[in-house]
């Protein structure tokens, strides 16, 4: 867009001044939140979540001793919305990748502008902008497919953000201990590289190698030296080696763990993770299930896990975890496991009417029936996915006075009947539903809601704002 709007042409400069103006206007810790969306590239949709934990990272929060550091850059986020700096997705749509915001091309290039005046970032998109390698390089965000503009970043880089253009890019390999510096460090959409040195990147405090492919982390020693990673994601990523992962554990600074999944990594139970928010996903097997062989999780508010074939000591695990916010739930059918009761309904959760989200992926128990009262009276968001139920849920969700969100993917009932969308659901924004079928909602029900977005087959079939 930079390259298409003549910032010094009367009418671009006009644009550009009101835009300054509301730059100028916003509270001096709002700035850096604002420039740090130059790093991504054009049209980008920017993960919410990976957001805040890079403004964590980058210590360019406010401190607030009343909130927790996602819910001061959650505020920081929301005031750039009711500002028409971002755009914002709603907190309950459909998506495993949860929220998102966009930029406008225009406020972008305006972030751009401003953050180049004071070197707050280094932007490469193409060969020609090594005339800015001169410079020290604190921020550098690589938006282009050439494997040249890597080697004009320099040692003393803090933060480093990849994007490829294309759907993968080959990288033959990245050896970090260049960047010694790094505390940032986002990569995506690359394939078949080989990663060295990372366990020398004593400063990181965000790790992000994400939708990659054919990924090989070349770790010497342990991932227990990087002492003040704070998030470690490795979400749609496919690694060609396991990687020793118990180190990890033994990192205190710890607030967010996201691996597709981790089948190999046992949760040492003297693990020192009191700052632990997030874990998705990791596989509890029959030998996790003693009580005292699992650490106490205090502070943890997001938890996907896999389960196995027995599951009496998933209860106590729960009873840790005073915070959950939200639970996401597997059970692998092919394998014959089953969700019991106790996960249809985590009443063994301390806070478990808090609970705002509920996922359940895999076949139920054939002995729980759907009693609503049973159901966290908080849950914002429910997903039920391959579900055989022996009833039709619809009456009783439908009782669910704070339910926004209902996911319904190929959940079907074990008498053959159908599902039947009853009156209720007062505050009902967001219905995911595959196997729709006559009958279903009708013109009638669609009347008691004031808004709703149905959702079929991954498609958006209708807005209906009566």
């Amino acid at each position: 867009m930079l390259n298409t709007l003549d910032w010094y042409s009367n009418k671009g400069e006009s644009c550009m001044n009101v835009l300054a103006m509301s730059y100028e206007d916003m509270p001096y810790y709002l700035k850096p939140c604002f420039l740090h969306l130059a790093c991504f590239p054009e049209d980008y949709e920017i993960d919410v979540r990976d957001l805040i934990r890079m403004w964590i990272a980058e210590r360019i929060l406010p401190q607030n001793d009343k909130k927790t550091l996602e819910e001061t850059g959650e505020d920081c986020l929301q005031q750039l919305f009711e500002r028409n700096m971002v755009q914002l997705s709603s907190p309950y749509t459909v998506g495993d990748d949860g929220r998102i915001c966009r930029v406008h091309d225009l406020l972008r290039d305006l972030a751009i502008h401003e953050a180049e005046k004071i070197n707050f970032v280094t932007i490469f998109r193409n060969p020609q902008d090594v005339n800015h390698s001169h410079r020290v390089t604190r921020r550098a965000s690589l938006q282009s497919d050439s494997h040249e503009l890597r080697k004009h970043i320099g040692p003393k880089t803090r933060s480093l953000l990849w994007f490829s253009s294309e759907e993968y890019i080959r990288i033959n390999s990245l050896n970090l201990p260049e960047f010694r510096l790094l505390r940032v460090l986002e990569i995506q959409r690359v394939r078949d590289m080989e990663i060295r040195g990372l366990e020398q990147l004593i400063h990181l405090k965000y790790l992000g190698i994400q939708g990659c492919d054919e990924i090989k982390l070349h770790i010497e020693s342990s991932l227990g030296h990087l002492k003040n990673l704070e998030t470690f994601n490795l979400l749609g990523t496919f690694l060609t080696e396991e990687i020793e992962a118990i180190g990890l554990w033994t990192i205190s600074t710890l607030r967010h763990v996201q691996t597709p999944h981790l089948n190999q990594w046992v949760l040492p139970f003297n693990a020192n993770l009191r700052n632990l928010q997030t874990i998705a996903t990791v596989q509890i097997t029959e030998d996790s299930y003693k009580h005292d062989q699992f650490p106490c999780l205090n502070s943890l508010r997001e938890l996907s896990l896999e389960i196995g074939k027995t599951n009496d000591g998933i209860a106590p695990i729960l009873g840790t975890m005073p915070c959950l916010l939200s639970l996401d739930i597997f059970g692998n059918a092919l394998r014959g496991i089953k969700i019991p009761k106790e996960l249809v309904y985590p009443t063994a959760l301390p806070n478990y009417q808090d609970l705002q989200s509920l996922s359940l992926k895999g076949m139920w128990d054939k002995s729980i029936s759907l009693e609503e009262r049973l159901f966290p009276r908080h849950l914002a968001i429910l997903w039920l996915h391959d579900s055989l139920l022996g009833q039709d849920p619809m009456p009783e969700l439908g009782k669910l006075q704070s339910l926004k969100t209902l996911v319904l993917m190929h959940t079907v009932l074990s008498n053959g009947t159908q599902m039947i969308c009853p009156a209720g659901f007062p505050v009902l924004e967001t219905l995911h539903v595959t196997d729709l079928h006559d009958g279903f909602l009708t013109r009638e029900r669609l009347l008691n809601f004031s808004y709703l977005l149905i959702i079929l087959q991954q498609d958006t079939i209708g807005f209906y704002s009566l």
